[in-house]
């Protein structure tokens, strides 16, 4: 019992453990856009003239504005000190979040201007997150147990914050918003506790030339960019529809979809904290099981989710797959490209995530109305299920494949 005890505390003794307090306020500030999907339903009731995929891609604009935003970020890295543009892309995350709060009945427009705010800010943000872990933990033991620990927060900040939003908007759906009052202390944190960070190497330039680009476009690394973005395509698809799904089947309010939101998440926060142990066990099949879950997860609650548990049930598989996905996504492009260039393959890599997550509602409604000929919640879950099933079978594929851009990733070292 206390030789377990001492490897479960061994477990969590990290370096640089103080610089994961600011960062794992950026885990949650850089994508907490997402627990606002408990309010769509209550929106389109706020704005009954909308359609609805208008009202849905008020949570879809922040991963579309911050493309240009974290490719500027992973730009500027070369230029400007990483805490900098960590300080900057807070402050504006804050103004944005403050719009529904200071105008209590704002136009669509002014929503539209306040996800662009938020999501310029969250593009800035995290590559800086993840690039202050890439490039501060050498070993790969160290580096993907850092990365876990940093999603687990951002999963546990996401269940907490989801439940407040929840509530909060049981009075007005307006005062969700006041969750983005927390910025202030994590923009003191990262003040006074990070290190500037180092500049990167420009990509481009008068001695080596284009030699950087090169560096970042490698077979692995453009393979990993398209299937991050095929996978976020579908995940988004769950939080655009689950408040919707449980509004048609009349499962509860907005306090029981951010039940489901916030389970979701502390299920993906136990997977981060595992995730350094669990990725020596799977090894090249992580991203494969991760797939499986999400694609269970999501079929499981578009073809059986007719009443609580069953949703609840399926949100704790989604939450199982997300954990592993987003935190494969940097751990894996962390490992095919050079430490020297890591913020701007990050950087590339979240642009294709956020565009991915922009084109979600557009491309699931458009798959549904093709296939099914049904503009239903329900419907959008079962092309999000497929698609994950289908992108488990060529992520398993890749892996038996003699050549080609398979991932053939090594397992971390153990430390």
């Amino acid at each position: 019992m206390r030789e377990t005890l001492r490897r479960l505390v061994g477990y969590f003794r990290i370096e640089h453990a103080l610089f994961l307090v600011p960062i794992f306020g950026f885990a949650i500030y850089d994508s907490v856009f997402s627990a606002f999907s408990s309010i769509l339903a209550v929106l389109g009731e706020a704005y009954p003239g909308v359609p609805r995929t208008t009202i849905q891609m008020i949570l879809s604009v922040p991963p579309m504005v911050s493309i240009p935003g974290t490719l500027l970020s992973g730009f500027l890295a070369s230029y400007v000190h990483k805490k900098r543009i960590a300080e900057f892309a807070l402050a504006v995350i804050f103004v944005g979040g403050m719009v529904p709060v200071v105008f209590q009945t704002p136009s669509i427009a002014a929503m539209f201007a306040c996800s662009a705010c938020v999501g310029l800010g969250q593009g800035l943000l995290h590559p800086m997150a993840n690039a202050f872990i890439c490039q501060g933990w050498e070993d790969d033991a160290e580096r993907s147990r850092a990365l876990g620990f940093k999603q687990a927060f951002n999963f546990i900040g996401e269940a907490l914050v989801a439940l407040c939003v929840g509530f909060l908007a049981l009075s007005h759906w307006g005062n969700a918003f006041l969750v983005y009052l927390g910025v202030v202390p994590v923009f003191l944190f990262a003040h006074f506790v990070l290190p500037k960070g180092e500049l990167d190497k420009r990509l481009v330039d008068r001695e080596h030339r284009a030699a950087g680009l090169k560096e970042l476009f490698r077979p692995k690394t453009v393979y990993l960019f398209a299937l991050f973005f095929c996978a976020m395509l579908f995940l988004y698809g769950f939080h655009t529809n689950i408040a919707m799904l449980m509004q048609e089947r009349h499962l509860g309010t907005t306090a029981d979809v951010s039940v489901v939101t916030s389970s979701i998440s502390v299920v993906s926060f136990l997977v981060g904290i595992a995730y350094g142990k669990a990725s020596q066990k799977l090894g090249r099949y992580t991203l494969v099981v991760g797939f499986a879950c999400l694609a269970c997860g999501m079929l499981a609650v578009s073809l059986f989710g007719h009443s609580f548990p069953v949703v609840l049930l399926g949100g704790v598989l989604f939450g199982i797959g997300s954990g592993i996905q987003q935190i494969s996504t940097i751990y894996y492009i962390s490992k095919t490209v050079d430490k020297k260039v890591v913020t701007m393959a990050i950087s590339v890599c979240v642009s294709f995530v956020s565009l991915g997550a922009t084109l979600s509602p557009l491309v699931i409604n458009g798959l549904q109305m093709a296939l099914f000929g049904s503009e239903s919640a329900a419907t959008s879950l079962l092309v999000a299920g497929c698609g994950f099933a289908c992108l488990a079978l060529v992520e398993g594929l890749s892996h038996s494949a003699a050549k080609g851009a398979g991932l053939f990733l090594e397992r971390p070292r153990r430390s």
